[in-house]
């Protein structure tokens, strides 16, 4: 049951009992081979072979059974999509659609997005409830959007000291450019541990319109460079967070790999931009990066804490020999 289940998580089509085919491809044949590698190490024997036909199905055949496993989730999906969309119209006509309910909207829409993205990916010969999906989502995204709260705008701060109150982003939309790399990753990982506690992150391309969300490290946004500091730099600094051990450093090393000017000269940087680099590599979906991303930088974050807390022992008690 486990092996079928990820045969039907990677878009695979039934031909004979126990035969299943994809079209022949790298990620297809990878995908396959790490299969059969699981099936063996639980006792059990796979083959993988290409194929350039199947007895007894011809390729039109093969090809409908294919767009019809997908028009079938999709079909669950915009059936789905379109409920989450009937609550939104409902609550928000009776004037019920609280702060929570629509964080909790928009929470499912995320969940919803992502199948939505694993069944795209796996429609290989474009069936026809891709469309419905697709429009069935980018009405309830602008639903959801319409609905936000007049008072989430983003606050200015005070112009006295330009510091932003962290009580001020909780619960927000969150938007930066698609493909994640050190600076949006390293800036993501800070607001989710130290501004907002439920932040929803959004991925989108250069050009889209960004309609109440918080944009970040992206080109005009508030929260960006800033004369020579990086996004991560610049978003500690307008939040006061550099009085928190390790985040200083942190954002040193996310600045020598962003900027490549060598300013702080961190050994570390080399070591953490080589991790990245894979995980971006190994991994094409933002969500899942930012997901693992986020381990790494909270490991490097502790360390950095605990040696800074060192550091500041022996200032001090140099310190106090001094007055000796």
């Amino acid at each position: 049951m486990r092996i079928w289940r990820k045969l039907q998580k990677l878009g695979a089509v039934a031909i004979k009992n126990s035969v299943y085919v994809l079209p022949a491809n790298e990620k297809t044949q990878e995908d396959f081979q790490w299969l059969k590698q699981e099936i063996e190490s639980a006792g059990g024997e796979a083959a993988v072979f290409s194929a350039n036909s199947v007895e007894g199905a011809t390729d039109k055949e093969i090809v409908a059974a294919f767009q019809k496993g997908r028009d079938e989730e999709f079909a669950n999906l915009t059936a789905q999509l379109d409920g989450l969309a009937g609550s939104v119209r409902a609550q928000t006509r009776g004037r019920h659609l609280t702060a929570g309910r629509l964080a909790t909207h928009e929470t499912e829409l995320d969940r919803l997005h992502a199948e939505l993205e694993r069944v795209i990916e796996n429609d290989f010969f474009e069936a026809k409830g891709r469309t419905l999906a697709l429009r069935s989502y980018a009405r309830c995204q602008k639903l959801l959007r319409a609905a936000e709260a007049p008072e989430s705008k983003v606050p200015q701060g005070s112009p006295k000291d330009n510091a932003l109150a962290v009580r001020d982003y909780q619960a927000r939309r969150w938007v930066t450019r698609r493909n994640i790399h050190i600076d949006r990753l390293a800036s993501a990982w800070l607001i989710k541990q130290f501004i907002d506690k439920r932040p929803r992150f959004y991925f989108v391309v250069e050009e889209q319109e960004i309609v109440n969300g918080i944009p970040f490290d992206m080109f005009g946004a508030e929260f960006t460079h800033h004369r020579e500091d990086c996004t991560f730099e610049t978003m500690v600094k307008r939040f006061r967070l550099d009085g928190i051990k390790g985040l200083r450093e942190l954002g040193e090393i996310v600045h020598d790999i962003d900027l490549k000017d060598d300013k702080f000269h961190r050994l570390e940087a080399a070591g953490l931009k080589a991790m990245v680099d894979g995980l971006c590599e190994r991994i094409s979906d933002d969500r899942k990066r930012l997901q693992e991303g986020s381990a790494m930088f909270d490991s490097l974050f502790v360390l950095l804490d605990k040696q800074t807390g060192k550091k500041s022992r022996k200032v001090s008690a140099k310190k106090r020999s001094r007055k000796k």
